[in-house]
């Protein structure tokens, strides 16, 4: 930000006072504005786009004025650094304004250039700040859990009472499901926020080291030499979350290990016989069949008992074709922020089409698309994206599963294209609901009457077998 375009409120009842910090500030390329009053003070704050605020602490025999302004600005703007001035300055008043959320403490009378140090020094502070605030407003965004289908309703209703305990979590649903996006909203909205998020990705952890990695090793002089940690991933966790992601890839013995660990939440290092407690929320997920795993011995019984006091059951995309629309239109703003590019329309035609693929790779699956799409043509302004600029993978699985594809009806009068397109639309829409009317009529937003019309009108017979 060039300095010019920093305002920094200058405020005391010593117009003299005040108008040489202005030069100093001036002097600076700062714009300088100046207040001899609290409420006048006030009045700037809520109108102008202040970056800084200069304060003295008694103003107009008010020996609290300044303090109750540092308060004014904490409440109004917390991002406002305030650096106090005052000519009675003691021990006792700077630690009461820093206690109130004063940036700093200045005595008059001061050198010029002690106050273009703490000026700096608080802008710096306040883009910092900043900076940590657009962060964790990104990353909320990332974790926002995205639906408005039934299914969706459902499970974010379970999630959102599950967050409030502290009982282990066990979400099943195949890859790119969206399982660890679940696990860390479970984090995010229990009492454990503030602790550590730990991932323990079982299916890339060596068979060798993987009991060194949950539990961590006796210290040696060789690790206190290269100041390498011997801590493992429960410990790293404690007072938090550790998630288990795709547990059935864990090994048998350490699966042992780990159902000792959960029961006590305590463990031995490797080498060592001093025990560790700790307090470690479990979640784990799979996308795998669980009790097909135990059949199979992948799996302990007794494992697989203690991590699911609360199973959630994340179901594949295509089983909640409603939640698309959304979805796109996330990741559109989401993406298009990411990689600096124009925010992507997509036509109704574009939306059916996504919403019939069939999304072997889920959620994950979808962002992807969306973010080729916004790397292809997110330079464009006002683009509308129609079936033909998708990608190969959703139009070649369209054109084989149905003959009559968009491009096809492109060579037929209106009438007979759209005739085609509801005719295969709802064919495919019926055979995805089983023939079921109630769920078929409701996904496509239809009323059952109507659709009932509309099948007889097609010639299309409800085959419950499909």
């Amino acid at each position: 930000m060039q300095k010019n375009k920093i305002s920094i409120l200058i405020v005391d009842d010593e117009i003299d006072i005040c108008e040489m910090v202005a030069e100093i500030l001036k002097e600076e390329d700062y714009n300088a504005i100046i207040a001899t009053s609290y409420d006048i003070a006030i009045n700037i704050l809520k109108n102008e786009n202040i970056t800084l605020l200069i304060t003295d602490i008694w103003m107009n025999n008010d020996t609290n004025a300044g303090l109750e302004l540092l308060t004014f600005s904490q409440n109004y703007d917390p991002l406002i650094p305030v650096l106090m001035m005052s000519g009675h300055g003691n021990i006792e008043t700077a630690m009461k304004a820093a206690k109130n959320g004063a940036y700093d403490f200045i005595e008059k009378p001061f050198k010029a250039e002690r106050l273009i140090l703490l000026v700096e020094k608080a802008i710096q502070d306040r883009k910092l700040k900043q900076k940590v605030l657009d962060f964790e407003t990104k990353e909320n965004k990332r974790m926002e859990l995205i639906g408005k289908s039934v299914i969706f309703k459902n499970i974010k209703q379970k999630i959102d009472k599950i967050a409030l305990t502290n009982s282990r979590v066990l979400i099943s649903g195949p890859s790119g499901s969206g399982k660890e996006l679940i696990a860390r909203w479970i984090h995010k909205k229990s009492n454990r926020e503030a602790f550590p998020f730990i991932v323990a990705s079982c299916a890339t952890l060596s068979p060798e080291r993987v009991e060194q990695v949950l539990f961590g090793w006796n210290e040696t002089n060789l690790d206190k030499e290269r100041n390498q940690s011997n801590i493992g991933l429960f410990e790293q966790a404690n007072y938090g979350t550790l998630f288990f992601d795709e547990i059935c890839d864990l090994p048998l013995q350490t699966q042992g290990k780990l159902v000792q660990a959960i029961q006590d939440q305590s463990f031995y290092k490797i080498g060592s016989n001093k025990k560790i407690n700790v307090d470690v929320r479990i979640i784990s997920a799979s996308n795998k069949n669980l009790r097909q795993s135990m059949k199979e011995g992948v799996l302990r019984e007794d494992l697989f008992y203690r991590l699911s006091v609360a199973p959630i059951d994340v179901p594949p995309l295509n089983k909640r074709g409603e939640d698309i629309s959304v979805l796109v239109d996330h990741y559109s703003n989401l993406l298009a922020k990411d990689l600096g590019s124009n925010i992507l329309d997509f036509s109704s035609d574009t939306i059916v089409i996504l919403k019939n693929y069939e999304w072997p790779g889920n959620v994950r699956q979808l962002k992807n698309i969306i973010e080729w799409l916004i790397i292809m043509y997110g330079n464009q302004k006002n683009i509308l994206i129609s079936p033909s600029h998708l990608p190969p993978e959703i139009l070649g699985y369209n054109n084989e599963k149905n003959t009559n594809s968009f491009s096809n009806h492109l060579s037929l009068p209106l009438k007979d294209a759209r005739k085609n397109f509801e005719e295969n639309y709802l064919k495919e829409q019926l055979k995805r609901f089983k023939g079921n009317i109630a769920k078929t009529s409701t996904f496509i937003g239809m009323d059952r009457s109507a659709l009932h019309r509309k099948l007889k009108e097609l010639e299309i017979y409800i085959n419950k077998h499909d």
